[in-house]
């Protein structure tokens, strides 16, 4: 449902678009599928976003996108984001939206977009739940039809704008549609090698990191996990993570005992999804890298406790995706909490639950024809 407060671009017309996103990657990644289908709703449209510095080359790779503009989110309180802002705020004028959609919903990204829509009659669309006052600066404020116990997830939650622009609710979004070249595809074919894989060698990609720590599934039952693996014969196991994870990936390859590759902020955050999408399988806590497999149509298994697998789990065939939680009464707990002092929701996952679960994806990816090694058949009690 929408509340209009003023304004009358008409939808049928529609031809140039802003989406304020800057971050987080999880949330970006939620909020891609909802530029193919502006260009599915209106030919012809132009569509530009604004997002944090350190995700416009991921979102550059989106053929559906004309520009992508830079927030300095980073920059923030040195002489430098002055700057940037005075770029940022001269692109935004020289190219005249029709509407603008503030996807954050936050006091700094509803700034951002009244900026945007200087033309006559333009329109700023935000969700009617966003904080920090952000609503004020809208003329139109959308509603989420979700109730306490029916979460509303974000993909879904973001296409809600076709229906604010008149134009239904879209289909069902597919893989993410990034373009890579030959040359991303020979450094992603360079970093498999490294690792010691042969050319069409399938490998589990594992991502034991998180944003915060009430996200992350014990590092020890990360190595648990690779000990089972190795001795069921599985496919190569890489960790993944950024350079600050690095000891965090170390502690969980020497803990684990058997042989490990380890990539630590050795992939650019804008070829991860083409990385990733030549896994056979992704394993991980709920973060970015998480939904760029779910979203590249790798199957995964995740690990949920502070978050609701409901509003953020990974998008797509719950067969493919299987999300391992614990109903325990304080979860989930929020998005904003940090830390937990006994961890319940986590620790209760165990590594041999873990297991079940990967070898029930493997098996359901040899049903399907991928991969070209032979996968051993399930045992034990099975993923609840």
């Amino acid at each position: 449902m929408t509340e209009r407060a003023s304004g009358g671009t008409s939808s049928r017309t529609l031809k140039s678009l802003l989406i304020v996103k800057p971050s987080s990657l999880g949330d970006i990644l939620h909020a891609l599928p909802l530029v193919e289908e502006l260009h599915s709703a209106f030919p012809g449209i132009t569509v530009d976003w604004v997002a944090n510095g350190e995700f416009v080359p991921l979102i550059r790779r989106h053929p559906g996108l004309r520009n992508v503009w830079e927030f300095p989110r980073k920059e923030f309180g040195r002489p430098a984001f002055f700057g940037k802002m005075g770029i940022l705020s001269r692109n935004l004028s020289a190219h005249p939206y029709e509407v603008v959609l503030d996807a954050q919903g936050l006091l700094r990204s509803a700034i951002l977009s009244r900026m945007a829509a200087r033309r006559a009659g333009s329109l700023v669309i935000g969700f009617a739940s966003a904080r920090e006052g952000a609503t004020l600066f809208y003329d139109r404020r959308v509603h989420i039809p979700e109730s306490p116990g029916h979460p509303f997830h974000a993909v879904p939650r973001n296409l809600l704008f076709l229906e604010a622009l008149g134009a239904g609710k879209g289909g069902a979004p597919g893989p993410l549609p990034l373009q890579y070249g030959p040359e991303d595809r020979e450094t992603v074919d360079r970093l498999l090698a490294e690792c010691g894989l042969l050319p069409g060698e399938p490998f589990i990609a594992l991502h034991p990191g998180a944003r915060r720590e009430s996200k992350r599934w014990p590092s020890t039952y990360f190595s648990d996990l690779l000990r089972s693996m190795g001795e069921k014969g599985l496919p190569r196991p890489i960790l993944l993570g950024d350079r600050g994870e690095s000891s965090l990936l170390s502690q969980i390859e020497s803990r684990s005992g058997v042989p490990v590759s380890v990539l630590a902020g050795g992939i650019p955050l804008d070829l991860l999804p083409h990385f990733l999408s030549r896994a056979i399988l992704f394993v991980g806590n709920d973060s970015g890298p998480l939904h760029m497999a779910a979203l590249s149509g790798v199957p995964t298994l995740s690990f949920y406790g502070s978050s609701d697998p409901g509003r953020t789990g990974p998008w797509g065939n719950p067969q493919r995706n299987i999300v391992l939680r614990e109903p325990v009464a304080c979860s989930p707990c929020g998005d904003f909490r940090k830390s937990c002092a006994h961890m319940t929701c986590q620790v209760t996952l165990t590594p041999s639950l873990a297991l079940d679960s990967v070898l029930l994806l493997l098996e359901r990816a040899r049903e399907r024809g991928i991969g070209s090694v032979p996968f051993p058949t399930l045992s034990g009690s099975g993923p609840r």
